[in-house]
């Protein structure tokens, strides 16, 4: 076996690793677009951390130090939640893809500690998204990219069995089923913004299509290889294109922070929130290209067969490509890691919201060991 391919060996373990490490915390978009098929599944997660820092020793700390909670929950996404998505894609990006069959997957952690509070926020939205296609012929098909930079700025209140109604897209939903009392003071602050700020906010991913990442594989062989990339029936060839590694060329992807402070049962609060750098990826069956639309947007025009000269991932497979993915992937592992390393202490006392189960001896609230489901508590 010659250098290059333990080389290619190497590089695809790393990016399998890290991705997986990643899908939890990361603002996720993956979507396998069909122009023949026209509909496609998507995955849409939106990721925000929260930390309200309050005095040692005060009334707050007393409330929540030591406690762990939770709220999680899996359901079919209801018909307002699907019809508010599907307005704000016509609306801010005027395309005429629109989601159907969706499920949703919410998960709201808190843990106290002396003088802070750890919150974290998930929400998986797996969806059919369908009439992405602008034109089709018997070889070449326009595809619409526009939508997949939507943000939902509208609550999305769903009625749950155990929790009654939530709202799943703001931080301050899971204070109104958890501790209503907070909640109301944290929305008459000057926090109101950062707690009614929507997770479902994909902006990031509307970075321009050039500044994406491609690979072309014309037989699907090393996708398929690598357990990263899907195939189609019908369709060998696949591209796919990349966001989320910070270059020159493309710019430097970091955490979005804010901060706001508020006033809480007669003492000072700082609230810190932090969304994760994105991690994106579309996979387009056939050859695709790249372009600006009329309304600004972009565009795909994709063919069955690649232009002579295309550089692709057969033969002289371009290894500086597997380089960018992995180094994107590795870099929000890195930030996986920073994160998932917040200082603990021991709880005194544990609720849960979900479970009748007690913690394990020490009090503290276990991690979760479920890829996509886990928070860094």
């Amino acid at each position: 076996m010659n250098i290059s391919a333990v080389l290619l060996v190497c590089i695809i373990s790393a990016i399998i690793v890290a991705g997986v490490t990643s899908h939890a915390y990361a603002v996720q978009f993956t979507v396998f677009l069909s122009p023949k098929q026209n509909a496609a599944s998507v995955d849409l997660t939106g990721v925000r951390f929260l930390t309200l820092s309050y005095p040692a020793g005060g009334a707050l700390a007393n409330q929540f130090n030591g406690k762990s909670e939770h709220v999680r929950f899996t359901m079919n996404a209801p018909e307002n939640v699907i019809s508010t998505i599907n307005q704000d894609i016509a609306s801010e990006k005027q395309s005429p893809a629109r989601i159907t069959n969706a499920t949703m997957e919410y998960t709201g952690d808190m843990l106290g500690q002396p003088d802070s509070l750890l919150v974290s926020y998930k929400l998986d939205l797996k969806a059919l998204i369908s009439n992405y296609v602008l034109q089709s012929s018997s070889n070449n098909s326009i595809i619409d990219l526009n939508w997949r930079s939507f943000i939902v700025n509208q609550p999305l209140v769903v009625d749950t069995p155990k929790y009654g109604k939530v709202n799943v897209n703001a931080p301050i939903g899971l204070f109104q089923v958890t501790h209503p009392a907070v909640a109301q003071q944290l929305l008459n602050s000057p926090a109101a913004d950062i707690m009614q700020d929507p997770i479902l906010n994909f902006q990031t991913i509307g970075a321009p299509m050039d500044n994406w990442h491609f690979l072309f594989d014309p037989t699907g062989s090393i996708a398929g290889a690598s357990g990263l990339f899907s195939q189609q029936p019908g369709s060998r060839a696949v591209s796919v294109y990349a966001l989320g590694e910070s270059s020159l060329r493309e710019g430097t992807y970091t955490e979005q922070t804010r901060d706001a402070s508020a006033s809480i049962n007669g003492e000072t609060v700082g609230v810190h929130a932090s969304t994760p750098p994105p991690s994106a990826q579309i996979q387009i069956a056939g050859f695709s290209k790249t372009q600006k639309s009329g309304n600004g947007g972009d565009v795909a025009y994709v063919s069955a067969q690649a232009p002579s000269g295309t550089v692709t991932a057969t033969g002289g497979f371009p290894t500086q490509v597997l380089l960018v993915f992995g180094g994107m992937m590795g870099g929000i592992a890195v930030f996986v890691l920073f994160k998932s390393r917040s200082p603990k202490t021991t709880t005194t006392t544990t609720t849960r919201t979900t479970s009748g189960k007690s913690p394990p001896a020490g009090g503290e609230a276990p991690r979760s060991s479920r890829v996509g489901e886990g928070s860094p508590f």
